[in-house]
């Protein structure tokens, strides 16, 4: 191993020990009270290295979230080929919910909010990665299903409003203002009705 290539590893070694450190301080602590030296400490580095690697708070809780929020939307990249609608729909609105409440994205969407008056550009750029760019991959997905005849030609967007509001209103939005909030134990039946209610309008 060659002295360059020691150093490389070194770095990235510090910068993924300051990311998990951030990360979990973020989650912990929120953004305005977390503090830039507690980071460090816990990433076991000193606070001139966590500066050479991300150049503000900011930056860091930026990335933080970039990475959270990097299989955020993944999780519809791939639609099943079944014809069977109700399930696939069923399937993705499992997909959606898992990433919400078992991959930190209620947690982190408590930060962004709590952010919004103290910190609105940074609470505007995550509006942008967590809320945006999620919903075009589902636009794109409901794009897909149109393609394929399986539902009829509607503007896809509107009709991802319309499902994905429904499930919100159910799930997330408890859950945002209750941290202890859990899945109710008919969660399928709900999925399942909200699901019906939209192929009603809209199934082929």
């Amino acid at each position: 191993m060659g002295l360059e290539h020691y150093r490389r590893s070194v770095s990235e070694s510090k910068r993924a020990s300051i990311l998990l450190a951030g990360r979990e301080n973020f989650l912990r602590n929120g953004f305005s009270r977390a503090a830039v030296a507690d980071i460090a400490r816990e990433a076991d580095v000193s606070t001139a290295t966590l500066y050479k690697h991300f150049s503000s708070k900011e930056e860091l809780f930026a990335v933080v979230v970039r990475e959270i929020c990097a299989d955020l939307g993944g999780e519809f990249a791939t639609v099943s080929d079944s014809d069977n609608l109700r399930q696939v729909m069923h399937d993705m609105a499992r997909r959606y919910l898992k990433s919400q409440f078992e991959m930190g994205a209620n947690a982190l969407l408590r930060i962004v909010i709590a952010e919004v008056p103290t910190a609105p550009q940074v609470a505007a750029d995550m509006h942008e990665i967590i809320i945006k760019q999620r919903a075009a991959h589902l636009v794109r997905t409901f794009e897909q299903l149109i393609e394929r005849k399986l539902l009829k030609p509607h503007d896809a967007e509107t009709g991802v409003q319309m499902i994905a509001g429904m499930i919100k209103e159910v799930f997330i939005w408890p859950a945002l203002f209750d941290a202890d909030f859990v899945l109710p134990d008919n969660t399928d039946e709900i999925l399942y009705e909200a699901i019906d209610m939209y192929l009603d309008r809209y199934a082929a």
